[in-house]
């Protein structure tokens, strides 16, 4: 039955099972894709010619000129404590424990599940290959590439500007990019405001917006003017 099957997901946490099945129990399923319209409106009815489209509408959206008047971003007073040796089997084997299972794997066809499977035979398979890209800085091809999938949003599904882009990346690549960022975080966050919760450990969304509400009630209650900006990246 669907609602065990839903209940076993979120036992074990597996919240794309459990999604895809609160979906099916309420008659939830994805709109059938139309064919995009060019950018003067009209339909293209071919698949070659919705390829072209899509193509055209990523490089107009993802290839931006360089800002005319760049902003100068002073040098940082001292240098941060940052790591800079090849990485460890320790660092490699954190960053596959944190991997999340169920994403899809990028051109390499290498899922995170099949580095979970056996963590210690992924950590000596991936570290003399991390260890090389590390003293020649140069990462493989397949790091270079990733497939770009189409997911739709609301409205107009026949208009490109209604589909949000993501990118399918190489999963050993994000581990070893996961290692640099660990490195990073532990020598940047110390030097954080306090204030800023975005890209943090242990600073949930749920406080965030408990104080923004606090603040909002307290800006009627005391009737002061507030401003709230928010940023979509």
């Amino acid at each position: 039955m669907l609602a065990t099957e839903a209940e076993e997901a979120a036992h074990h946490g597996n919240t794309r099972d459990l999604y895809a099945t609160i979906k099916k129990l309420s008659g939830k399923f994805a709109k059938p894709e139309r064919p995009v319209k060019d950018r003067n409106g009209r339909a293209i009815p071919d698949e070659e010619g919705q390829k072209n489209r899509w193509v055209e509408h990523f490089q107009e959206l993802l290839n931006r000129p360089a800002p005319a008047n760049p902003p100068d971003v002073p040098p940082a007073e001292s240098d941060l404590p940052i790591e800079c040796g090849a990485p460890t089997k320790e660092e490699i084997r954190s960053a596959i424990k944190h991997l999340k299972s169920g994403k899809s794997a990028g051109p390499d066809n290498i899922p995170a599940e099949a580095l979970k499977a056996d963590v210690e035979t992924s950590v000596e398979l991936l570290y003399p290959l991390f260890c090389k890209i590390w003293e020649d800085e140069e990462v493989p091809v397949d790091w270079r590439e990733g497939y770009l999938v189409k997911i739709p949003k609301k409205g107009d599904l026949s208009s490109c500007s209604n589909y949000r882009g993501i990118t399918l990346l190489s999963i050993p690549g994000k581990v070893f990019n996961r290692i640099l960022l660990n490195r990073m975080k532990e020598a940047v966050d110390p030097h954080l405001r306090d204030q800023q919760a975005g890209f943090r450990k242990e600073r949930s969304c749920t406080d965030q917006i408990a104080t923004l509400r606090i603040i909002l009630e307290q800006s009627l209650e005391w009737n002061s003017p507030l401003y709230v900006n928010f940023l979509d990246y």
